[in-house]
This record gives structure tokens, sequence and C-alpha cells, in this order.
């Protein structure tokens, strides 16, 4: 008999579904934060309205912001990836930069040069977001069922019961990891497999995952 780790969780009653974030409201606010970006340079070396060079700054990180949260909203968990964590650990230092600067704690220099780094780190965690293959399944799920633990090899299970966080957790690497997490849908209650960090083209292996998915069909049943 093949067994169901085998198999993709298609072929065992689970249900692919298409998460991917909506480029428009990542791309636009992440392309308006370049304006302010440029104009700290030529502020900066023109020494022409140097009083507005923290607004500038301040402003174009928070566009970047913006922008990533637009990427990550559509995904749960998605901070588990190091990648993706770092674009915004580095917009957030960016961010207390400016407000640095505005207190004459820090040199302009810093704030400009952390504003680069910043946009430099949050577009390569757009890019690997953007390029992950989405592979995210749902299946529909009682609120008094339990995560089968005798299916799943090698997962952190953080809570048996429905949760709408994360349920359990497998990670690969430091950017690629599986996630079941619970949600609500119009039929009702369901919980999702997510598994993050593969890039598109790229052929998953689902053995990997450690996981019977048979079982949990006949959890839910």
């Amino acid at each position: 008999m093949t067994r169901a780790r085998d198999r993709s969780p298609d072929s065992f009653g689970w249900e692919k579904i298409e998460l991917k974030p909506n480029p428009g409201s990542v791309l636009l606010p992440l392309s308006w934060g370049l304006l302010p970006l440029v104009l700290t340079v030529i502020v900066y070396f023109t020494e022409t309205g140097l009083q507005f060079i923290n607004f500038l700054g301040a402003g174009a990180v928070i566009l970047m912001l913006v922008g990533g949260i637009g990427a990550v909203s559509a995904r749960q968990g998605i901070f588990n990836s190091q990648k993706v964590g770092l674009g915004f650990f580095f917009s957030c230092l960016s961010l207390f930069s400016w407000l640095m600067v505005a207190n004459n704690n820090f040199q302009v220099e810093i704030g400009i040069i952390s504003s680069y780094l910043a946009f430099a780190m949050i577009y390569r965690s757009l890019d690997f977001i953007f390029k992950d293959s989405n592979l995210i399944y749902q299946i529909s799920w009682d609120a008094k069922s339990r995560l089968p633990l005798e299916a799943m090899t090698g997962w952190d299970i953080r809570s048996r019961k429905y949760a709408q966080n994360t349920m359990a957790l497998n990670r690969f690497d430091k950017d690629s990891f599986a996630q079941i997490y619970g949600t609500r849908t119009k039929q009702g209650l369901a919980i999702r497999l997510d598994i993050f960090g593969i890039p598109m083209g790229e052929r998953f292996d689902f053995r990997q995952l450690g996981l019977d998915l048979e079982l949990f069909v006949s959890e839910d049943e």
C-alpha cells in the first residue's frame, strides 16, 4: 500500500488553495518609498532642506514596511523564515536610526546608510516571498478534534487543540518549513498545511513532511 506521505495532500482530500500576496498592495508603497529615499541623498549632498531629511528618511522606511506588511499578511507564520524576518528587522532598525538622528544622537550618514540597507533587505525578503511555490492545503476540521500525534514525525507540536495560530511546525532549514494552523472559512472551520520556502518550479518531496495524511482525514471524520 502506498503511504499517504508519499503523495501530495490533495490526493487525500486536502484542497489546494492560493494565498499569493497582491502585487499592487506590495509594489506600490515600495516604489513610492524609493522617492524619499533618493531625496535624502540629494538633500544631504546639496544641503538644501536639511530640516526635512529626517521626515524623508523615516517616510521611506515606513512605506517599505507598508509594502512588506502587504506581502506577509497573506501568509500566517511567515516570520518563521529567517530571510523574511531579517528584512523587517533591518527596516525597524532603520526607523529607529532616523529617530536617533532626529534627537541628534546619530549622524545623518547612519540614517541614510540604514535606509538603503533596509531597502536591500526588504527587497530580498519580498523577492523570496513572491518566488515561493505556494504549497498550501486545507481540510475541514472539527473544533473538538485533536491533531493525530501518531501521524506526525519530527514535528514541534504547539497545540493539539484547534487554534488560529501555529499548531505545529516542522522546520527543514532556516528559511523553509511546514506548519499547520487553523482558519475559518465560509463552510466552517478548517486546518491548513502551509509549506513555505520552496522555490517556484522546484519539485517538493512530500515525504519530507513526516505526515501520514490519511490519519488526518480519519480524525476529521
